[in-house]
């Protein structure tokens, strides 16, 4: 181990000190060693940026008392109420331990030998537990170009055309990547139809559906149970999704009757998981955010700006050509209206048709009354 990254390892946390069972520890600085080592030889990052970065990790540490990988986004929510209420830090700052955290942990869950160790050792999967969902946006103007979009009402159709596609050529030449593709098409067109986050539709079970009684054709998909994002300082909150698309129930029913039996074969036969790994394990964000990126290239929509995120937002633009604005708030789990408009991304041809179409209306009752007088 070189020098450089021997000090960078050995970082005291930011606030206070603490310290790892010995194995735990070993672990712990090899991780943060190799981090060191990628970022600064292979990536050419400045030392300062990874001394800083590093510090971060090891500030967390310190205020969960655990290694990583037993850290939950729980853990994460406490750590930036704290450094965000207790610590006052600067919304900018914030945003920059976040991302250390978060890149922290796309590294060790992308890394397999550290996956296979945590896993042998303490018999826990690496996940990544920062999302788009509980980090700081970037919301200033210049960095308006990365502000997160609808996707428009052809390009989901380019995306779910471009899966079927994908499906039938995988099946002809029975490549490998038939199931994931098959349950991939199933887990976007929830994630969008049901405008779900992220981190709701992976912790999906196979009981969170029920029946709708208003909606019996739909069986057992009516509605959705998940367990969603809370106020600050709230923790997660329950609610209850209705099933609004008429063609999610059947993708569901032939995704668990026909696809998800195959990636049970790797799984614990009492795995509970909607949507699993090609290793039988719950699938994780870092996952599914591949996995996006890998449907956007079939669909010839890479290089627009396009995540997954974006689906939570076209559910909400697209449904409000459906339902009022208090419909649409509840079915997102938004507490305020104000935050469902932030996420309503609607044309200008839209408005301009609604407002021509409202001064007809008055054109044609005014003209009504006029014959009749």
């Amino acid at each position: 181990m070189s020098r450089n990254v021997e000090k960078l390892s050995s970082l005291p946390a930011e606030k206070g000190s603490f310290s790892l069972p010995e194995k735990d520890d070993a672990l712990f600085s090899e991780m943060l060693e190799k981090w060191a080592t990628r970022r600064i030889g292979t990536l050419r990052q400045q030392k300062r940026s990874v001394e800083n970065d590093i510090a971060v990790v090891r500030d967390m540490l310190a205020h969960t008392g655990n290694a990583p990988w037993f850290w939950t986004e729980d853990d994460f929510d406490a750590w930036c109420e704290t450094i965000g209420v207790e610590r006052s830090l600067a919304v900018a700052t914030q945003r920059k331990y976040q991302s250390a955290i978060r890149n922290f942990f796309d590294y060790i869950v992308d890394n397999v030998k550290f996956k296979n160790e945590v896993r042998r050792q303490y018999g826990v999967d690496l996940q990544q537990i920062c999302h788009f969902e509980n980090c700081i946006p970037h919301v200033h103007e210049r960095e308006i170009a990365t502000e997160r979009r609808a996707f428009t009402h052809d390009e989901i159709a380019r995306l779910f055309d471009g899966y079927d596609k994908a499906i039938n050529e995988a099946a002809a030449f029975r490549s490998k990547d038939l199931r994931p593709l098959q349950r991939d098409k199933a887990l976007f067109f929830l994630l969008y139809s049901a405008g779900l986050r992220i981190s709701e539709a992976l912790a999906l079970n196979m009981t969170s559906f029920s029946p709708n009684p208003n909606i019996p054709e739909f069986g057992m998909f009516g509605f959705v149970s998940v367990w969603g994002k809370g106020s600050k300082g709230s923790g997660k909150k329950f609610r209850t999704v209705p099933v609004t698309h008429s063609n999610l129930p059947s993708i569901l029913d032939w995704y668990i009757a026909n696809v998800r039996p195959h990636f049970m074969i790797n799984a614990d036969a009492n795995e509970s998981a909607l949507f699993l790994s090609e290793r039988g394990r719950r699938m994780g964000a870092s996952t599914l955010e591949a996995r996006f990126q890998h449907g956007l290239e079939f669909a010839g929509l890479t290089g627009l700006g396009l995540t997954p995120h974006c689906m939570r937002h076209s559910s909400v633009t697209h449904e409000s050509y459906r339902f009022g604005i208090e419909a649409n708030r509840r079915k997102h789990g938004h507490a305020y209206a104000s935050t469902t408009q932030i996420y309503m991304h609607v044309p200008d041809e839209m408005v301009n048709d609604e407002i021509n179409q409202a001064i007809a209306s008055q054109l044609d009752q005014v003209l009504g009354k006029e014959e009749k007088k």
